[in-house]
């Protein structure tokens, strides 16, 4: 288990702190609490510590001093800073140190979670790219670069963080390009890592970070205008320079720093047609209108074949030939994905091969459609889960976050039921279903609240309420980060779902 401090010279604060989430869900083990610093450094010299929750002021000594000496003992550490003070430039200094966060006390247990929930992740993917690459390769790992992509951060503290790192934000042009190997070829990510960037050097601003040992992400900025036809003959230029295959993924260009969550949000969601034969993805044309993009992706299990593949005719028809092309690769991409949700990944490659995206013909696609429907469809219903305890646990725990009515649902409630320890519970999950149960929790929430607003007309503060989250202000943000648009924005073009728009 990861072992965390708490160090606050407060004590009901470091009380509130170990009872404000549920730390053993998180793999976490609470090895220290205290309220002098000297006490935190002396216990960092003797035992190994991966997080640190430290106060920014204290008498005996700042967290700024605290963070600065942590890092001398073990610079791997990942801190997260409490402050009492709404002011970025109180904690300026302690961002600069190296901590990846700072919360405001009195502190939002959803907000504890979340930034508890992505440095968990760092932790585990810092593990594997240490293995692979050697511990040179984690100075280049940046969590403001990921922040930035994912729309983590407000407008007021990405300004703040891209100018004690020196990056540009007035550049006009941002292009978040996904660059990945299959896992056989992990170990030789370094090499393509060091043929990018040389390759790049001099034609384009380069910010990126490891998403995991076998896949990259970075911000490309120019400063010409980005023009993907050109990018794809200087990618295709270093295929020869390394031995092995690997696949680039393009998102959309955007003329603004803070769209870049847009760029990245494409790539992501194409992120499955990695394990397809292409080599190279312009995700811009993948992308259509919400009212089509809803009629790709319904469940082949809740839809008829004759009525899934009458509602793609209908988008296909009128399309131009190079628009068809990429209709079938995002239904691919849609289909293929279902079969991975479903817990059988190593399917995945095999579907990818027997599927060509190399017609334009109307019935030729839809024939290929067809075959990719029923395929998906009969894998997942022929996927019968062994009746194992562990399995069971987990469908209890799936029935219980769907009962939306319980907002206290956590895995330490759950554990007590089943009189288990909370750690192992949520590492059944996780193994099982290949998702932490507060990551779980979180999307089937967000999942319900666009229901609610597909089917209602309930006001959103409600349809927060109903789905659990703690307040407004974090359910808006955690939906505009799933959905990539804003409560309101996802809701009124529901209403225009109905209205066609030309391609």
């Amino acid at each position: 288990m990861y072992q965390v401090v708490f160090v606050d010279d407060e004590a009901f604060v470091l009380e509130d702190l170990k009872k404000a989430i549920d730390w053993f869900g998180f793999n976490m083990e609470i090895a220290l609490a205290a309220t002098d610093p000297h006490e935190v450094l002396a216990y960092m010299r003797e035992h190994p510590v991966h997080l640190i929750l430290t106060d920014i002021s204290m008498p005996q000594m700042m967290g700024t001093e605290l963070i600065r000496r942590a890092r001398e003992i073990n610079p791997s550490v990942s801190i997260l800073v409490l402050s009492a003070y709404d002011a970025f430039d109180y904690v300026r200094s302690a961002m600069r140190g190296g901590a990846e966060n700072y919360l405001l006390k009195p502190l939002d247990p959803d907000e504890l979670s979340e930034s508890i929930s992505t440095i968990v992740r760092h932790l585990e993917d810092r593990n594997k790219i240490s293995r692979n690459f050697g511990p040179s390769m984690l100075t280049f790992r940046s969590s403001f670069v990921e922040g930035w992509c994912k729309g983590s951060f407000g407008e007021d503290e990405l300004i703040a963080r891209a100018s004690m790192l020196g990056v540009n934000l007035q550049l006009d042009n941002y292009t978040v390009v996904l660059f990945s190997v299959a896992d056989e070829y992990a170990d030789k990510m370094p090499l393509l890592f060091d043929t990018v960037l040389s390759a790049f050097v001099g034609t384009y601003i380069c910010h990126f970070y490891f998403e995991s040992p076998s896949l990259f992400i970075c911000i490309l900025s120019s400063t010409e205008n980005f023009n993907i036809f050109r990018f794809e003959n200087e990618t295709e230029r270093l295929r020869p320079l390394v031995d092995f295959p690997f696949f680039v993924s393009v998102g959309t260009t955007e003329d603004n720093y803070a769209d870049v969550c847009s760029s990245y949000h494409a790539v992501q969601k194409f992120q499955l047609l990695r394990h397809s034969p292409l080599s190279f993805l312009n995700c811009r044309y993948l992308l259509f209108p919400l009212h089509r993009q809803q009629a790709i992706e319904q469940n082949f299990q809740e839809i008829s074949e004759e009525s899934y593949l009458a509602d793609i005719r209908k988008i296909l028809e009128p399309l131009a030939p190079e628009r068809r092309l990429s209709l079938q690769l995002a239904v691919m991409n849609w289909g293929i994905g279902q079969v991975e949700s479903s817990g059988c990944a190593e399917l995945i490659p095999p579907l990818f091969s027997k599927y060509r995206c190399d017609s334009t013909d109307t019935d030729c696609i839809l024939s290929n459609i067809r075959s990719l429907f029923l395929s998906v469809r009969d894998m997942l219903s022929a996927r019968e889960l062994p009746q194992s305890a562990a399995q069971q646990y987990v469908r209890m725990i799936m029935e219980e976050v769907h009962n939306f009515s319980n907002k206290d649902v956590s895995l330490k409630t759950l554990a007590a039921r089943l009189n288990m320890h909370p750690s192992y519970l949520g590492s059944i999950f996780h193994q099982q279903t290949g998702y932490y149960f507060n990551d779980y929790l979180n999307e089937e929430r967000l999942k319900y609240a666009a229901r609610l607003m597909e089917n209602s007309n309930i006001r959103l503060k409600d349809i927060a309420d109903m789905t659990g989250f703690s307040s407004q202000t974090y359910f808006n943000r955690q939906f505009k980060k799933r959905f990539n648009a804003s409560p309101n924005t996802y809701r009124r073009e529901l209403k225009l779902k109905g209205h066609d728009s030309p391609e």
